[in-house]
């Protein structure tokens, strides 16, 4: 029931834009009482998601695009504080004058949209693949629908972003999420070189 409800997302009251549940099922913890039918949990997550977003002070036309944000803040972040920053580097790349690439080059959205959401890194392939069209490596602007359910912290990351001129992130180490935020190519791949050192001692991670 739940499965057939979700292939018609516009019953339940979501943006136009919006082609499945996916970014509107809020994370939370619920209570149903027996008897509750598919359709009253479905909405009762996407009620909770939009009470969220007007609590933040979302109005219902910035709804969509401040959900697609924070999708992808909720999946790139894992400190509190990071959200944040994460925040301020896509806004950063989606700014020509800071980011003329015009990319956002997030790993997780090409995982989305090949459904290998259980690996850490994406390959060559593809990122280099047109076909997918969650790729933000070959596709500019921002990713074209959310590629998770993001909660409050995200969605507040999403609002009001770090004050900072970072445009590269890196968690170098998938155990504690600290991260490394930097804003030169060359800071970068140093950063990205202290992960790949960390994923060679942890091949649990492969």
């Amino acid at each position: 029931e739940l499965t057939t409800l979700a292939e018609n997302p516009a019953q339940f009251g979501l943006p136009a834009e919006a082609t499945s549940l996916e970014g509107f099922l809020f994370p939370a913890t619920y209570t149903f009482d027996p008897g509750v039918t598919a359709t009253e949990a479905i909405q009762t997550m996407v009620d909770r998601c939009f009470e969220a977003l007007d609590a933040a002070g979302v109005a219902p036309e910035d709804r969509w695009n401040t959900i697609v944000l924070a999708s992808l803040i909720q999946k790139e972040a894992g400190l509190r504080d990071d959200y944040y920053k994460v925040s301020r580097v896509f806004q950063n790349r989606l700014n020509p004058d800071l980011w003329p690439l015009g990319l956002l080059q997030s790993d997780a959205t090409v995982a989305y949209g090949t459904g290998n959401t259980h690996r850490v890194s994406t390959t060559d392939a593809e990122r280099a693949d047109a076909s997918n069209p969650y790729n933000t490596y070959v596709h500019p602007g921002m990713v074209i629908a959310p590629i998770s359910n993001p909660g409050e912290l995200a969605i507040d990351a999403a609002l009001n972003p770090a004050d900072g001129p970072w445009l590269y992130f890196v968690t170098w180490n998938l155990d504690t999420g600290e991260t490394i935020f930097s804003t030169t190519q060359a800071e970068h791949e140093a950063a990205v070189a202290q992960w790949l050192a960390w994923m060679d001692e942890h091949p649990e991670y492969q």
